[in-house]
């Protein structure tokens, strides 16, 4: 049975800011099967403010060739 693959979207933490966590996504859709381990990943991150939309969170999330990019501008 082939994996399917869809867009990761979750919330990172920031530090500096008003603003407690930031939105985020992928840059590429993932395999669903990686999600859980995406989470937890991300889950040790925090960021520092500013970041603007675009900017890499995590480059190669899990070896995957998967970027996480931020989602909206915080300053």
């Amino acid at each position: 049975m082939k994996n399917s693959k869809e867009i990761f979207t979750t919330i990172v933490r920031i530090k500096g800011s008003e603003q407690k966590v930031v939105p985020v996504k992928s840059n590429k859709p993932i395999d669903k099967s990686l999600l859980i381990e995406c989470s937890k990943a991300l889950s040790r991150i925090h960021i520092g403010a500013p970041i603007k939309i675009g900017d890499v969170i995590c480059r190669n999330i899990l070896n995957t060739g998967v970027d996480i990019i931020c989602a909206k501008n915080i300053f």
